[in-house]
């Protein structure tokens, strides 16, 4: 008896699948040559030998039902639901020996996960926007992916206005969003043009125009215009121009302020900046049809909304603008020069916290160790702190319960949390360590879209780069061994995960929600015991196996939470890795 795909989407939402899964099983695995062999429910399977730090993806009926080489030997065992057509939702499952009684239960994280992290004892002021920020995110990416319904004929031209570089001094009328709301409404601005570089034009509001000095804006336009935007367009590519004038405009508007009123400001914060496809995609009148970036001024006052003071704005805005940028970057790419649609969420935002890094890594080749830093054992310099110590956290998050969240989709209703974002960032740290320069264009630079998107630019298929990457975060990195003790294709290149997140937890520890060193920590499977928990499609679980002395091998099965077998659309599949 097989499952049906329809009958896996009924148990969207749920905890448990043994409803859903009961009778549900596929066929029994073959018998293999005699060499080595073990029981499993009275098929004999063939017992895995692995060298320290080999690694193997079990995925069909050999994840039903495997057996491990015994006699002192220690083994991480990491289960995943992979399916692409499974639901969102928490999954029930059970893993080890299912002949002997259950010894231990996985707390339900997917239902209980951990309280919010205090945010300003890590940021202060710089996570205050998140609340409206991540609302106003949320409903630019629903616009994109709406837009593709509605979209221009094929055989209507491109939107094109002349190209405007303007001289220093000259004024520009905006139309800018002024809501958070659903229905979108807008404002209209006029700005001046304070910078003209070659890459970036900025504007500001001329209601504004004291709240920054002509020293300021010169030194902001040199960072975008020479370091931030050339990063951008070097890793994911130019996107389009439809007003023709190879530049990105950035208006700093108190328009942006106001879209959050002050008493708002306390409990939901406040949104820094944004792009919006309605400029490139549109040709009413609201439209500046132009890529534009659009952001709040320094307001000491809080005239137009709270309290924004200049180093604030000075420090927030760097890795929102190359976040956004990617969007921009993203859109312009894959809808407007080849007709196609928005990214889809978990990865169109997993490349923007890419974009985030790629401007960290800016700055810490600007400045190596131990310059540009306030104290010398500063892992970043100063300058890259707030580009890479977010997605530090979020990734934290992510790995310390990753049975909550995945980080090839995003719950339903949602543009992905900060965690599955940190998650699906890492996921991508470590594919870009596997491949050449130019990974990242060639997930931007396309139509394609998603799990294809991927699978198209790696040449593998979504499951066995999770069933890897499950392997790649404990592997990298092991206190007491070579950085070279693990095979490539298991280990990160770039970012050593085991000195990250112990800087981490010695900058901000448990008030910051970093409590402990290293956020994996494996579970402990006993020997012919078996465990049961949830989790989520598109993620993994970390369980540690000891086999002892005198014991030949372990037999372990991996099942729906009533014993039954998932069904080949679950993806269900087991990654193991021997530890030395």
């Amino acid at each position: 008896m097989t499952c049906s795909a329809d009958r896996l989407r009924a148990a969207v939402g749920t905890i448990a699948v043994a409803s859903v899964l009961a009778g549900c099983s596929t066929d029994a695995p073959t018998s293999l040559p005699a060499s080595k062999e073990a029981k499993c429910n009275g098929v004999s399977a063939s017992v895995r030998t692995l060298a320290p730090f080999e690694s193997v993806v079990l995925t069909g009926t050999t994840a039903a039902c495997f057996a491990l080489e015994g006699n002192e030997r220690t083994y991480l065992v990491m289960p995943q639901l992979a399916g692409e057509s499974l639901p969102y939702g928490g999954y029930g499952f059970r893993l080890g020996d299912t002949a002997a009684t259950i010894t231990a239960r996985r707390a339900d994280d997917v239902t209980s996960p951990p309280p919010s992290l205090s945010a300003n004892a890590l940021f202060g002021v710089m996570e205050r926007g998140l609340g409206a920020q991540a609302l106003l995110d949320a409903r630019m990416r629903s616009r994109e992916q709406a837009w593709a319904a509605t979209r221009r004929a094929p055989d209507r031209p491109l939107l094109s206005v002349a190209g405007i570089n303007g001289l220093p001094d000259t004024l520009r009328k905006f139309s800018v969003l002024s809501t958070l709301a659903e229905t979108a409404a807008y404002a209209n601005v006029t700005a001046r043009l304070r910078y003209n570089g070659s890459r970036v034009l900025i504007y500001m509001d001329t209601l504004a125009s004291a709240s920054l000095t002509s020293r300021d804006i010169a030194a902001m336009g040199g960072v975008y215009d020479t370091s931030l935007v050339p990063a951008v367009s070097s890793t994911f590519g130019t996107g389009s121009d439809i007003d023709g004038n190879a530049k990105v405009i950035f208006l700093l508007t108190p328009t942006v302020n106001a879209l959050v009123t002050a008493t708002a400001c306390t409990s939901s914060g406040f949104v820094r900046g944004f792009f919006y496809s309605h400029d490139l995609s549109s040709s009413d009148a609201t439209s500046n049809q132009g890529e534009i970036f659009y952001a709040y001024v320094p307001d000491e006052a809080g005239r137009w909304s709270c309290s924004h003071p200049t180093s604030e704005v000075q420090a927030n805005l760097p890795p929102t603008f190359i976040h956004e940028l990617q969007h921009m970057v993203s859109f312009g790419e894959h809808a407007i020069k080849r007709s196609g649609v928005a990214e889809e969420a978990w990865l169109n935002e997993g490349l923007s916290h890419m974009a985030e890094e790629i401007g960290s890594r800016v700055f810490e080749s600007r400045y190596p160790a131990p310059t540009g830093r306030a104290s010398a054992t500063q892992m970043f310099p100063d300058s890259s702190a707030a580009f890479i110590t977010p997605n530090a956290l979020y990734s934290y998050r992510y790995l310390f319960s990753s049975g909550i969240y995945s980080i090839t989709r995003c719950a339903p209703g949602t543009f992905c949390s900060l965690a599955e974002r940190g998650g699906t960032w890492l996921f991508l740290r470590w594919q870009a360590d596997q491949r050449p320069v130019g990974f990242f264009r060639q997930l931007v630079e396309t139509n394609r879209t998603g799990r294809a998107n991927l699978e198209a630019a790696t040449g593998r298929s979504t499951a066995a780069l999770l069933g890897d990457f499950a392997v790649a975060v404990s592997a990298d990195s092991v206190v007491g061994q070579s950085r070279n003790a693990a095979p490539s294709a298991t280990r990160f290149v770039s970012r050593n995960l085991r000195r990250l997140y112990k800087g981490l937890f010695d900058t901000v520890g448990l008030p910051g929600g970093v409590s402990r060193p290293f956020p994996v920590e494996p579970l402990t499977l006993a020997l012919a015991s078996q465990v049961t928990g949830t989790m989520r499609p598109g993620t993994f679980m970390t369980y540690r196996l000891r086999i002892p002395a005198g014991t030949p091998s372990a037999v372990l099965r991996f099942t729906a939470s009533d014993g039954s077998t998932f069904p080949a659309e679950s993806g269900a599949q087991v990654s193991v890795l021997r530890l030395p």
